[in-house]
């Protein structure tokens, strides 16, 4: 794996895996499908654009225009089909939080959402908000936990004026539609 993400790569999903170990103990969920999720989330990260087109049409990956313009995005789908490709063992759960990680997914289970929070706070994250969202975990729900994860994306995707992908904002329309609030 190491060779595969390089050193900050590595770094960063040791920091995920352990991050997303200590979300699944603190919320009650198994720890070690998080943890490995964790671990294995950029598995496609290093791929060039082309690269990941190409791998999302060899696994049928459907592409909408905003993967065409944003192929970086198609990294968590490609990284789940591969890793199926490489380990058809492995738990079907892990591989669903690998691709549910950058813009979510329809239906999205806890260890989903252990390896979304996990990603964005993770030690070695530094973003504005980062702290408030490290410091809410354990006082807040999951699902709140998470709804703060993803609006801080959602922010800084509108802040820095970049495309927003079409699961993005029906998953966001979709959450706070089913917000008691």
């Amino acid at each position: 794996m190491r060779e595969r993400l390089g050193a900050e790569g590595m770094r960063h999903s040791l920091g995920v895996a352990d991050t997303a170990a200590r979300l699944a103990e603190t919320y009650g969920v198994d720890v070690e499908p998080a943890r490995l999720a964790g671990l294995l989330h950029d598995w496609a990260k290093d791929a060039t654009a082309s690269e990941l087109l190409s791998a999302a049409d060899d696994h049928g990956i459907p592409v909408t225009d905003v993967d065409r313009a944003v192929p970086y995005l198609l990294h968590a789908p490609v990284a789940a089909a591969e890793l199926k490709a490489a380990m058809p063992d492995l738990d079907d759960q892990v591989l669903a939080a690998v691709a549910a990680h950058t813009y979510g997914a329809e239906s999205m289970s806890p260890i989903d959402l252990i390896v979304y929070v996990a990603d964005t706070i993770e030690p070695g994250r530094v973003h504005a908000g980062v702290e408030t969202l490290r410091d809410a975990v354990g006082v807040v729900s999951l699902q709140e936990l998470f709804m703060l994860a993803y609006a801080s994306s959602l922010r800084h995707l509108v802040d820095s004026r970049r495309r927003i992908h079409p699961a993005t904002v029906a998953l966001w329309n979709r959450l706070v539609s089913e917000d008691p609030r």
